[in-house]
């Protein structure tokens, strides 16, 4: 979760300054900054995390998955709020590698291929009957599952991967976020306050 919030009264007051007789539109400026900065923010965290992670982007945009969404400033609340909300993801989304030695898998694109081993137990890629694939790995007390077509679920284990909350809260994500998110809303002030000083003119 990201708030976007602002000393209110000084920001107002700041930019009344700046607008002189046009200081009644100054709540409004603000607002409408904060949203506009609130929606820059939401698009450069998703790039992030793809920059960052081996996901597929189509993932972090799928609401479904955790895809950040905005809540807008109103007037009488001037505050946004960048929220995420959704469950694990399968290790299969990320970048994964069959092999005779076992799947290995690679998370975080500065990362290397990992090998895939609990227990003593190397994963592997498997299908089950509704054609979803996942990365596996058998649970070593009840051994290897006999005959059959499809993958016996009491007998195996599905192997997960980060929620897309979980990367988009990436330290290195966050601090970008950060970095940026009140040099765009000043950027989205000043273009309102010389757009509404120009059309009085």
């Amino acid at each position: 979760m990201i708030h976007i919030e602002v000393d209110t009264q000084a920001e107002i007051v700041r930019i009344g300054q700046r607008l002189e007789r046009l200081a009644f539109q100054a709540p409004d400026i603000l607002r409408l900054s904060i949203n506009a900065a609130a929606r820059k923010v939401r698009k450069q965290i998703t790039k992030d995390a793809a920059e960052t992670y081996t996901i597929d982007e189509s993932i972090l945009k799928d609401r479904s998955k955790g895809a950040p969404k905005v809540q807008t400033a109103k007037p009488g609340n001037i505050e946004a709020v960048i929220r995420s909300k959704g469950p694990v993801n399968d290790l299969i989304d990320f970048l994964v590698r069959p092999g005779s030695d076992g799947a290995k898998a690679k998370v975080l694109k500065s990362g290397g291929m990992k090998p895939l081993e609990r227990g003593g137990a190397k994963a592997f890629i498997g299908r089950f009957q509704s054609s979803h694939t996942a990365v596996l790995h058998r649970i070593k007390k009840y051994g290897y599952p006999s005959g059959g077509q499809w993958p016996d679920m009491t007998r195996i284990k599905k192997l997960l991967g980060p929620s897309v909350p979980s990367m988009l809260g990436n330290e290195e994500i966050q601090e970008k976020t950060r970095t940026m998110l009140y040099t765009v809303l000043d950027q989205e002030i000043e273009k309102r306050i010389n757009k509404a000083i120009r059309q009085s003119a």
